[in-house]
């Protein structure tokens, strides 16, 4: 029984660790969630629930991340790698509703 225990709070700490939807990008390098408003196809519907893009990342425990900083830097260096998001033309693409890009991350304390 303690075993299965274990074993479920380990599971259930994995989940709470994740970033969910097509804005979220895994920086395997410094092991830190990062998220793009213009790639956020899938949970647009949220994002407008919120109230837009910042809303959306503090909502989620996230930090907007500063234009021109390191980790914004890094952010685009892993989006530009990546495969262009498949996102719908129109009033539900991303990059109409909010033309400002804003990329938010995990914080990390060591």
């Amino acid at each position: 029984m303690k075993l299965f225990v274990v074993f479920l709070l380990a599971a259930f700490v994995g989940i709470a660790n994740c970033c969910i939807g097509s804005g979220c990008i895994h920086d395997r390098k410094e092991n830190r969630f990062y998220w793009f408003s213009n790639r956020a196809s899938s949970e647009i519907e949220n994002v407008k629930e919120q109230g837009g893009p910042v809303a959306y990342c503090t909502s989620l425990g996230l930090h907007v991340t500063s234009p021109g900083s390191t980790l914004y830097m890094r952010a685009q260096e892993l989006e530009a790698v990546l495969t262009p998001p498949g996102v719908s033309a129109g009033g539900e693409n991303p990059t109409t509703l909010w033309p400002n890009k804003i990329i938010c991350h995990e914080m990390i304390w060591n």
